[in-house]
């Protein structure tokens, strides 16, 4: 290697890490999410388990019955299953759920006047499950007519702890997102089959007995549990068969705020289990699946930022990798420019998401007192 070229080189190190860390990424992820995962099922309908499904809500008028609706019409056994819903809201949102709990018996509603936070309500309501099972589902999602028999089915694998389901996006015109849940499917895919999948969806079950409360501050609670539950020698995987359908904000200044708050979580968990990195004692999770979402959620976020900063930096004082520097800053500008056309908005999108994640690490990095309590997210209405 010449000097010109290794001095670009280490000049443009931390551009050189990004792309060799998610190609690494990739192509694993490409490779084992094809692969088939064998996991034992519980053998019919008549051996399902009496479930607990909890939905917290909070101001949600104008979407519960429909969400209710879905639920109720799914193909679960209707006396094997309980519904909790966990409520603090202010507007009619627990008047509607009463009405509903007279028509199912099933369905119990606690509701507290003292709005103190998602993690606490969900304390509330775990504790008043009797299920074997816990299906946590977030109020604004719509549950396939099979979900709750495929996603509860994986624990007839006595070594699964935890199941998340496949997100779909049903907003028009959401490409992009469309786009995003599809890369991160095959993660999760590929996860699952090295070992464990990480990040949770705002749908999932887990074995009760093996849940942890919540310290009231927390959120991202998804991967709180499933982490936990992983840590405790159990597998979560990923069901791709178990789908629900989910809105995401149209608003960009929504939809960017959710997802900061989402990586907020996901890092906090990361942080919190770091005696788990690089730990053989958890095997591949350890070695592998913890390791490149530390990269993915903490690391990337900063090299890909710096490196502009550098190009701006050799390009004005130095003029080592001149070419190079013009071709980085010519690169972003054209991304940023060329947004909204079809063949960069991928390319957009994952720039995008890095900054969500750069906001998310500061956040949780410079201490910010986060807000613990519901954020309402103003979506559209349901297609």
């Amino acid at each position: 290697m010449s000097f010109d070229m290794l001095s670009m080189f280490i000049v443009h190190l931390p551009l050189v890490i990004f792309c060799v860390g998610y190609l690494t990424i990739g192509a694993i992820s490409i490779y084992y999410s094809r692969k088939p995962v064998a996991v034992a099922k519980f053998d019919g309908q008549a051996a399902l388990p009496f479930i607990s499904v909890v939905i917290p809500t909070y101001n949600e008028e104008s979407i519960i019955a429909g969400k209710l609706e879905s639920l109720f019409k799914t193909s679960y056994p209707k006396d094997r299953m309980e519904v909790v819903v966990v409520d603090s809201s202010s507007d009619n949102t627990p008047t509607i759920i009463d009405s509903y709990s007279r028509r199912y018996p099933m369905l119990r509603l606690i509701h507290d006047t003292e709005r103190r936070g998602l993690a606490t309500a969900l304390n509330q309501a775990f504790k008043e499950c009797k299920g074997e099972i816990v299906v946590k589902v977030d109020s604004d999602l719509v549950l396939a007519e099979n979900t709750l028999v495929e996603i509860v089915s994986r624990f007839g694998d006595p070594r699964i702890g935890a199941v998340t389901g496949k997100v779909n996006v049903v907003n028009q015109g959401a490409f992009r997102e469309v786009r995003y849940r599809g890369i991160q499917g095959t993660i999760q895919k590929a996860e699952t089959y090295i070992d464990s999948m990480f990040m949770a969806h705002p749908f999932a079950a887990y074995r009760r007995h093996l849940m942890k409360e919540y310290k009231p501050t927390e959120y991202g609670d998804e991967t709180i549990q499933t982490v936990h539950i992983r840590k405790q020698g159990y597998r979560v995987i990923y069901d791709p068969r178990s789908n629900f359908y989910e809105e995401f904000p149209e608003d960009s200044k929504e939809r960017q705020r959710q997802k900061i708050r989402r990586s907020e979580g996901l890092i906090r968990v990361l942080f919190e289990n770091s005696d788990m990195l690089l730990n053989p004692k958890y095997g591949k999770f350890g070695m592998y699946v913890l390791p490149s979402n530390v990269f993915m959620f903490t690391i990337s976020p900063v090299l890909l930022f710096i490196t502009p900063v550098i190009a701006a930096l050799d390009l004005a004082l130095f003029s080592v990798a001149t070419y190079l520097d013009v071709l980085i800053l010519a690169l972003f500008g054209i991304v940023f420019v060329g947004r909204k056309k079809s063949v960069l908005s991928s390319i957009w999108t994952f720039l995008e998401l890095q900054y969500v994640q750069l906001r998310g690490l500061l956040n949780v990095t410079l201490v910010r007192k986060g807000d613990y309590k519901w954020q309402k997210i103003e979506r559209v209405a349901a297609q």
